[in-house]
């Protein structure tokens, strides 16, 4: 077998060489990048693409090309892998862009590796209910089982992650898409050889990145003035020149500074010096929501234009169920639940819908406004859902780089996204010369994509080496360390992380790191590495301080990881935290949520001495006004545990079990796998039981739940359905800790 291996190993170059055209570097650089283009495009840009390879290569990377006429991912993804083993002890890969029409993966059976997608694999087509993921590509040690192929786009093939799989993300490399959106019009080859001419000029005027904007939609978490007021935190620490120089190299734009924002944001989208924006919205693949659009009516119109818009969105979302949709269904829960007429649901243009969609054309930023927009932010972030769907023909992240302004790059997600997610984790490495594919690998979900040059990077603060340095000395401990005297937040979280990566630092030595660092954005990434130990007395430790912290974002994810956690000790620290900091909406959410987990009584009593202990003049009505609350997401357990254990149809106890998935209940952990075990049981039910044991990440009854599906795994006669599942669990809750053995 070992004889087999080399001979394959030794084979690879002639291999990649028979299937594709192999175009070599022309320079030896310390790190490699592949540019993988299909024929056609090659074929109609190839002044263009040479020119790109040579100014990367000016950068510090040898550069190959890999053409062909792919049909498959399958195909694209073989050649990257013979690719990755062949330059590994030389030059190893760094990363990958895809030109033109490359291969597009849809990704399914894997929603725990993105940040929030969890549209029923069962009940809606495959093109919607699948995730678009070059995670396909750039994570080679994932394994997956094709499931079909597209018969409309013959870019489309659809593929499960193997229940046996690892089931966490790791890419080996970065990488991005450089993909015409064929609604802007023209000449897609035309229009691709535009955009590497751009980034070849863009390549030779890049400076510092010295001038930001930002910008806080409407119903996001921004909604929150504390979570937007410690946004400048971040940003501080993480961009150190935008406040060093002149006035305006910062700005920080909120929805609620104008009745339409969009012209202040193209404002800010053409003024020449700006170096990279960062929108914190709502999305759709063709629209930015970046106005307010969610503000009570003071009116009865008003009240009757919301409500009948939010009738017609959940029609819409019955429709896209195709045959398996009930519409008719839906209409009359409505009726019922409303007291509505069949008139409700007529349609009829009138001149007040065209004033209506007149104004709220105001609160979005289309593809039509970006055809014509020349975007100056070399770098545009999209923390928002779906604007980085490139398998669309028409996608917000696509616009911006081929339009006719100066953006390269840009990052965004092909579904939708969490709100409460770590926007700006270790984005501030891009400060350091850090290139945007790089820092994008580094907080990888199987929906966030780079759109455009995933090679393109700042000049850096000072000189460093880093950009080649988190490939090329990933396990050198003691570069690691030496970087934990960095005055920078982000070099220093970078340190941390490769440390973790390597095993080369213990969950004890981070929570000191933690108690003693100044810089918040460094604390949080303590936090988060922590949780990857499976020390689960220094990760409750952790969490006490996090929800403690004056940094509102650490608060909110110390908050969640409570709640995933559920353990006893917590509860007292998460009262607190829900008596005494109300102010942050955001926290108190995800507190109100957490303590639904937690078993009642012990809620009650935790809640009452946090109240006693506060300053309330009145604290038996504060407790009585607090406990109401908390009274009813307690009573939602009970509603769904009823519903699951005892509910008259099979579709509403599935419906129980997977509203699990993000209600933990751990007290109900015995039960979930017994009802698991159980034969009399339908199968549908027990194998969406044990796919929700898996989102138990954090639970102290992880190892209970890991040798329970092991155990019933490993009989040969159970149904594959519920066995491949058991597996997928077992190994999603060992990936929990995903820290090397010393």
């Amino acid at each position: 077998m070992k004889r087999y291996l080399l001979a394959i190993v030794l084979l690879l170059p002639f291999i990649l060489q028979a299937k594709v055209a192999v175009e070599k570097p022309r320079s030896k650089q310390p790190t490699a990048f592949a540019i993988v283009v299909d024929q056609a495009t090659y074929d109609k840009t190839a002044p263009q693409i040479h020119a790109y390879r040579d100014v990367l290569e000016a950068d510090g990377l040898s550069t190959y090309i890999l053409r062909d006429n792919w049909q498959t991912p399958e195909q694209v993804r073989e050649q990257l892998i013979a690719l990755m083993r062949k330059t590994a002890k030389r030059s190893p890969l760094e990363g990958v862009v895809f030109v033109g029409d490359i291969p597009i993966a849809m990704v399914r059976n894997a929603q725990h590796l993105t940040t929030a997608f969890k549209m029923d694999e069962d009940n809606f087509p495959m093109i919607q209910s699948s995730v678009p993921s070059d995670r396909y590509y750039d994570c080679p040690d994932l394994q997956f089982e094709l499931i079909a192929r597209d018969t409309t786009d013959r870019l489309l093939s659809y593929f499960n992650l193997a229940c046996d799989s690892p089931q966490r993300l790791d890419p080996a490399f970065y990488s991005g898409r450089i993909r015409y959106p064929e609604q802007l019009g023209g000449d897609k080859y035309e229009g691709i050889a535009r955009y590497l001419e751009k980034v070849v000029a863009e390549r030779g005027k890049v400076d510092q990145l010295d001038n930001l904007v930002t910008y806080a939609g409407d119903g996001y978490n921004s909604d929150c003035l504390v979570c937007w007021m410690d946004e400048r935190v971040a940003i501080d620490e993480n961009f150190p020149l935008t406040d060093t120089r002149k006035a305006g190299n910062l700005r920080q734009l909120n929805f609620r500074m104008d009745d339409y924002m969009k012209y202040r944001v193209f404002d800010e989208l053409v003024r020449p010096e700006v170096d990279a924006m960062f929108f914190n919205e709502h999305g759709s693949p063709d629209k930015q929501h970046v106005g307010s659009y969610t503000t009570e009516p003071d009116s009865f119109d008003g009240q009757y234009s919301q409500l009948k818009a939010e009738v017609m969105i959940a029609l819409y979302m019955e429709r896209r169920k195709g045959d398996k949709a009930d519409v008719e269904g839906a209409k009359q829960y409505f009726k019922e639940k409303y007291h509505l007429t069949d008139a409700f649901f007529e349609t009829k243009k009138t001149e007040a819908d065209d004033d209506t969609k007149a104004k709220g054309d105001q609160t979005i930023v289309s593809l039509e406004d970006l055809e014509t927009l020349a975007a100056q932010p070399r770098f545009v972030m999209l923390n928002a859902c779906y604007n980085g769907s490139f398998h669309k023909p028409g996608y917000i992240t696509g616009y911006y780089i081929f339009g006719p302004g100066r953006t390269v790059a840009t990052q965004g997600n092909t579904v939708n996204v969490l709100q409460d997610r770590w926007t700006y984790e270790l984005v501030g490495l891009l400060s350091h010369g850090v290139r945007v594919g790089q820092y994008n690998r580094l907080i990888a979900s199987l929906e966030g994509h780079i759109i455009g040059d995933p090679a393109f990077r700042f000049q850096p603060v000072e000189p460093n080496t880093l950009a080649t340095d988190m490939t090329t000395r990933k396990g050198d401990a003691a570069y690691w360390r030496s970087l934990l005297a960095s005055p920078w937040a982000d070099v220093q979280s970078l340190a941390l992380r490769m440390l973790t990566d390597a095993g080369a630092i213990s969950a004890g030595e981070l929570l000191e790191f933690m108690k003693q660092s100044p810089l918040a954005t460094t604390r949080m990434e303590c936090l988060k590495l922590i949780g990857r130990f499976g020390d689960e007395e220094i990760f409750a430790q952790a969490i006490i301080r996090g929800l403690k912290d004056r940094y509102e974002l650490l608060r909110r994810n110390a908050a969640t990881y409570a709640w995933q956690s559920s353990r006893l000790e917590l509860l007292p620290a998460l009262a607190d935290t829900y008596v005494n900091d109300s102010e942050s909406k955001r926290v108190a959410y995800i507190v109100m949520k957490g303590l639904e987990l937690f078993p009642e009584k012990e809620v009650e009593q935790a809640l009452r001495t946090a109240v006693e202990a506060s300053p309330y003049a009145d604290s038996e009505a504060k407790f009585t006004e607090l406990w109401e609350e908390v009274a009813g997401e307690q009573a939602m357990k009970e509603r769904q545990r009823n519903q699951l254990f005892n509910g008259k149809t099979l579709k509403s106890r599935i419906s129980a079990i997977r509203s699990m998935r993000n209600n933990t209940y751990h007290e109900l952990v015995p039960e979930l796998l017994k009802l698991v075990a159980d034969a009399s049981q339908p199968l549908e039910l027990r194998a969406n039981t044990a796919e929700c044991l898996g989102w138990f990440a954090h639970t102290p009854r992880r190892a209970e739940i890991i040798d329970a599906c092991r155990q019933a795994a490993a009989d040969k006669n159970l149904e594959k359905e519920l066995r491949d599942e058991l597996t997928q669990t077992a190994i999603r809750l060992e990936s929990t800790v995903s820290v090397p053995t010393r």
